[in-house]
């Protein structure tokens, strides 16, 4: 894949400060936004003092056009960080979207011991930085000014990123504005008994080697969404490889498959077509799963 720049830095704000920097890039601008949530606290870990705020420092990626598009939401994983995903992100910005990518606070590349069990939190920091965004597009200046389009929002999530954006539209009080979902090397953490009213179509990608999700509980959790669905297959990779900046050959058919699903349900274009499976790479099924995507 095409290596994509690393986002600027920005000096460190006061609390209340929203600090954007805009980084030249071909065809599209990253902006680095500091958001702080002065309303949750967050519980210290090796590393990272405890709180009373949660600091959000997001990456937020710009298509050329400037004109609203729609937004992504992108959740890392454990020991993840948005500066992992240039070039998914990067991939995503050039098809036209907007992408904001959260350094969550306790679960990032930079503490000492990641808190798996602070995802529902990161949950509620999805829904913060969805309407700090669309504050900031909302508003008469500065570079997200007219950028994004409320109604058309999709959420991103890697291994424990995934847990995260089912957090963000799942748990109470749900997130009303999420219209598309993907789920990559992570797990459909619904209740059974909720897992019927998932209410907006949904892209599942897993390894089928996952020791840490295991694929054939995957694939059953699947089965149960009752909405339009995708089960791409990515056959050997290593745990959360895909989607990150690690170079595998999946990399071309995950940013093809991802970018026609948001196209399919954040465009309104329901013809546009999958990527052709690749032997031994990838395979792809639309709707249940019956029989399992073939293993190799």
């Amino acid at each position: 894949a095409t290596a994509r720049p690393e986002p600027a830095a920005t000096a460190s704000a006061p609390a209340s400060t929203v600090v954007a920097t805009t980084a030249a890039a071909a065809t599209m601008s990253v902006v680095q936004l500091d958001l702080l949530d002065v309303s949750r606290p967050t519980a210290g870990t090796k590393g990272v003092p405890a709180s009373t705020t949660r600091a959000l420092p997001t990456t937020v990626y710009l298509p050329a056009a400037n004109e609203p598009a729609p937004l992504v939401v992108l959740a890392h994983g454990a020991g993840g960080a948005p500066e992992k995903f240039t070039e998914l992100a990067g991939f995503w910005a050039d098809s036209g979207y907007v992408v904001a990518a959260p350094r969550f606070p306790l679960t990032n590349d930079r503490v000492g011991a990641v808190v798996v069990a602070d995802f529902p939190e990161q949950g509620r920091d999805v829904r913060f930085v969805i309407d700090e965004v669309l504050a900031a597009s909302g508003s008469g200046s500065g570079p997200l000014a007219g950028r994004v389009d409320a109604e058309r929002i999709g959420l991103f999530g890697l291994s424990l990123g995934s847990l995260t954006v089912w957090s963000a539209t799942m748990d109470a009080p749900g997130e009303p504005r999420v219209d598309a979902l993907v789920q990559s090397d992570g797990a459909t953490f619904v209740a059974d008994d909720r897992i019927g009213a998932v209410p907006f179509p949904v892209l599942v990608a897993h390894s089928d080697v996952d020791t840490i999700f295991p694929y054939a509980e995957t694939v059953a959790r699947y089965d149960l969404l009752p909405v339009e669905k995708y089960f791409l297959t990515l056959h050997g990779a290593a745990h959360a490889s895909v989607g990150e900046n690690t170079d595998t050959p999946a990399d071309a058919a995950y940013q093809e498959a991802t970018t026609a699903f948001w196209d399919r349900t954040l465009r309104g274009r329901p013809d546009t077509p999958f990527p052709a499976p690749v032997a031994g790479v990838t395979s792809f099924v639309v709707g249940t799963t019956e029989p399992l995507p073939e293993t190799e």
